[in-house]
């Protein structure tokens, strides 16, 4: 009995006099997504001092982890904050950022991200992160009840895209259209992808790397200048956008090539759609990314740093 109480003694003392220390420093560190950090270790150190009595030198009996953590939190752009103390007293600040996979233009020029979890956030005067671009949206988007069954199919495509490489290289923006439907523009190619809505997204781009692979790959990227996934089952090219089907032109050598691809590829037809009146320049320049060629062999290299506008206002007027 007098050994406990002599061990309840000792320890009570051990902590009065822990509770005596100060906190003698701390350390910062900051876990970002692919694109890099939007915060900087000054600025956590900023939030952590508003949160505290100045940090070092702050009694550890006054220092409430909990309080200073949901402080912390609420910050724009954390997801979450993990704080403790090491047993020489210094105070271990682990932050976890939120990471955007989309960035979201309305028509009148609002901006913000979609994060990962598919919640808007604010952007950053001193970072951009490269993610997928989606244009035209209402600006309704930005209000504190946006439209969320929009936004969730911008979320899922979004996921698509970030998740593979070769899209997340070739797909320079998706506009949605003053007929609410969406398009797809590519770093890639001079052609417009019509998407229609953006439900079965995932079929959709699996018909259109058919017809990357099968067919541009051999034709040449400025081929087309407007490929159309929206019906299932079927791939419609055409020179210009305002073409109509004519099933007694269809491509039979193109057929075939999709017809020999694999069993998961082979209920997608490839339709060609009338020539317009004005050929396309046969030596019109149609270029590829190095790290694309995998994916369209043979193909050749274009300035990607073009204006992704310049190259929906060339689509439009062919």
């Amino acid at each position: 009995m007098g050994i406990a109480i002599g061990m309840i003694m000792l320890l009570a003392a051990a902590v009065r006099g822990r509770n005596k220390e100060r906190l003698r420093s701390y350390t910062i560190e900051i876990n970002a997504g692919p694109g890099g950090a939007f915060l900087k270790q000054a600025d956590v150190e900023r939030l952590l001092q508003r949160s505290t009595a100045g940090v070092r030198g702050e009694l550890l009996a006054l220092f409430n982890l909990r309080q200073v953590e949901q402080k912390i939190k609420s910050h724009v752009w954390i997801r979450d904050v993990q704080l403790y103390f090491d047993n020489q007293d210094v105070l271990h600040v682990k932050v976890k950022e939120k990471v955007p996979v989309a960035r979201l233009f309305t028509i009148s020029g609002g901006s913000c991200y979609l994060d990962e979890q598919g919640r808007l956030m604010p952007l950053s005067l001193e970072k951009t992160i490269k993610v997928p671009v989606f244009t035209g949206l209402s600006d309704s988007v930005l209000s504190k009840k946006p439209d969320t069954v929009l936004l969730q199919q911008v979320f899922t495509m979004a996921q698509l895209l970030v998740r593979d490489s070769f899209w997340a290289s070739q797909v320079a923006q998706i506009d949605f259209t003053s007929e609410q439907q969406w398009e797809l523009v590519p770093v890639v190619g001079d052609h417009i992808v019509k998407l229609g809505s953006l439900n079965d997204v995932e079929g959709k781009l699996r018909r259109l790397l058919i017809f990357y692979q099968q067919v541009l790959s051999k034709a040449g990227l400025g081929r087309y200048r407007m490929i159309d996934v929206r019906f299932d089952g079927q791939v419609l090219a055409g020179s210009v956008s305002g073409a109509k089907v004519d099933s007694l032109q269809l491509r039979r050598s193109v057929e075939k090539l999709l017809r020999d691809a694999t069993a998961a590829e082979n209920d997608t037809i490839v339709r060609v759609l009338p020539k317009p009146l004005q050929p396309l320049l046969p030596d019109e320049p149609n270029p590829s990314l190095d790290e694309l060629k995998t994916v369209l062999p043979g193909a050749t290299t274009v300035d990607t740093n073009r204006s992704i506008l310049s190259k929906q206002k060339k689509s439009n007027n062919n």
